[in-house]
């Protein structure tokens, strides 16, 4: 007599599932997460009924939380008989999730009990040579996922919801195996009928009804009102909302990978670097992107500075992407974990430290410089972090930046020195009539004041010439139509840093 429909069908959806996560191979391991409920049940037997004609190793494994007193210890007996049965090994292990919440400083029960619940899942399949690790999320758990992170007022990443094979979740960046859903696209419902099809018996967790957490009260209250009064297939309809933003998140994330590259600037040269505990982007690049690309790279970058994305949410995005989107430079927004988002003119970073990081180096004393006397002479002077060129060229100005500068080689006059500021430094920038503070020009380009003492000066013979990355003083600029035979001083700073690393300057 052939099983059941119910049988087949999720027996055939589970093989489907273990096909793709590339698990139907003779001798793989896979460590099962079992309480005793229906869907774990469902799952263990699905799994050992489709999985062991292909030579699938399972492991069984169950957490006892020790909460519920005599049903605690109920469940655990009953996942040892399930397994035994089976003749599967199985281990259980008693844990104590408010003293690990009093450990880890936090305030949510239910995350606690998921730490510990993975710490052991993650410490068993290492120890057994596990592939993934199989648990029984259904189509039910997926639509409440979605529906919680709605409610909380998620991006795409919250409502793609779960996935059927997903990175380990816990410790972060653990490794190892891989979290295995093959009941995905299973109902509660059916998972019940299974059960009850191979006449194998149960268990019911009451904490499943308790109030008190806000996944039973959507479960239990929530989505079955929204059944009764708007939408009797709402779980479906949330389970392809969840669909459809995997399809468009696995678009953008192609995306991430293709500019990335240009996107992150090489960590030696900027302020930021991942090993320290930092990342550095390009602005510019950034400004140029699609809001929800430029999101989506900024959600990569703290997860790469900081390990992963917990506790960043769509919130933080937003008002990240409001700081680098703007005009203005030197802006500041605190995120979660104690990392920060500084923005320059050329440059974002997240860094743990409070206040922007100056990419500039150190600075001290008078620098005398010496000039060329001929076209072709190049001269070259080696200071504290800096790399001093100076020629003599013909013809209008060509390739000047932020770090080279084009002077009138008739106005600029020895002494020629290098040095930073001094208090009640005046000088005229180009385009105005009349001197400045130099003070002003610093906070009107919004330059962080911890780097103002870092800024090189070019003076000539007592008058600053040039506000290095800044501003060229009006008297010293060579003209942009030069007579015929004039000569310009062309003038460049080079970080030695930036030299060692080929690193792109802020």
């Amino acid at each position: 007599m052939p099983p059941p429909r119910i049988v087949r069908r999720l027996e055939e959806a589970v093989s489907s599932a273990l096909n793709r996560a590339g698990l139907d191979v003779p001798g793989t391991k896979i460590v099962v997460a079992a309480s005793g409920g229906p869907d774990s049940t469902a799952l263990l037997r699905s799994l050992q009924r489709a999985g062991g004609p292909l030579g699938i190793e399972l492991h069984v494994a169950h957490l006892l939380h020790d909460l519920r007193g005599a049903e605690t210890l109920a469940d655990a007996a009953f996942v040892e008989d399930l397994a035994r049965e089976a003749g599967l090994p199985c281990t259980v292990r008693q844990s104590d999730p408010l003293e690990h919440r009093s450990q880890r400083g936090i305030s949510s029960f239910e995350q606690a009990t998921r730490e510990v619940r993975y710490e052991f899942l993650l410490e068993l399949s290492r120890s057994t040579g596990a592939a993934a690790v199989a648990v029984g999320h259904t189509m039910d758990d997926q639509a409440e996922t979605v529906m919680e992170h709605l409610l909380r007022g998620s991006g795409l990443y919250g409502l793609r919801g779960m996935t059927e094979s997903a990175p380990w979740p816990w410790p972060p960046g653990a490794g190892g195996p891989f979290l295995f859903r093959p009941l995905l696209a299973v109902t509660k419902a059916q998972t019940t009928e299974y059960c009850l099809a191979l006449g194998q018996d149960f268990r019911i967790d009451s904490e499943n009804e308790s109030p008190k957490f806000a996944r039973n009260r959507i479960r239990h209250d929530l989505l079955p009102r929204l059944a009764l009064d708007y939408n009797p297939r709402v779980v479906e309809s949330l389970v392809r909302l969840s669909r459809t933003a995997a399809i468009d998140l696995d678009y953008l994330e192609r995306e991430c990978d293709r500019i990335w590259p240009q996107v992150e600037l090489s960590p030696a040269g900027t302020s930021g670097d991942r090993n320290a505990g930092g990342l550095s982007l390009d602005r510019a690049v950034l400004q140029s992107l699609h809001p929800s690309l430029r999101r989506a790279l900024l959600r990569r970058a703290f997860s790469l500075a900081a390990g992963d994305t917990r506790r960043l949410e769509e919130t933080h995005l937003a008002g990240m992407d409001a700081f680098v989107a703007g005009g203005a430079a030197g802006g500041s927004c605190q995120l979660p974990r104690g990392w920060w988002l500084h923005t320059t003119a050329g440059c974002v970073t997240l860094t743990r430290e409070s206040s922007i990081p100056c990419p500039l180096p150190h600075l001290s004393g008078q620098h005398p410089l010496e000039l060329p006397r001929s076209p072709g002479e190049t001269v070259e002077a080696a200071l504290e972090g800096w790399r001093v060129t100076a020629s003599l060229v013909s013809g209008p100005p060509v390739g000047q930046g932020a770090r080279v500068a084009f002077l009138d080689s008739e106005a600029v006059r020895s002494p020629v020195l290098v040095r930073t500021r001094n208090p009640g430094d005046r000088f005229q920038p180009a385009g105005m009539t009349g001197r400045k503070k130099l003070q002003d020009l610093f906070v009107d380009s919004k330059v962080p004041r911890h780097w103002r003492d870092r800024i090189p000066l070019l003076e000539s013979a007592g008058e600053i010439a040039w506000v290095v990355g800044h501003r060229i003083a009006e008297w010293a600029r060579a003209p942009s139509q030069p007579e015929p035979g004039a000569l310009a001083l062309r003038i460049e700073f080079t970080q030695k840093a930036d030299e060692q690393s080929s690193a792109r300057p802020n």
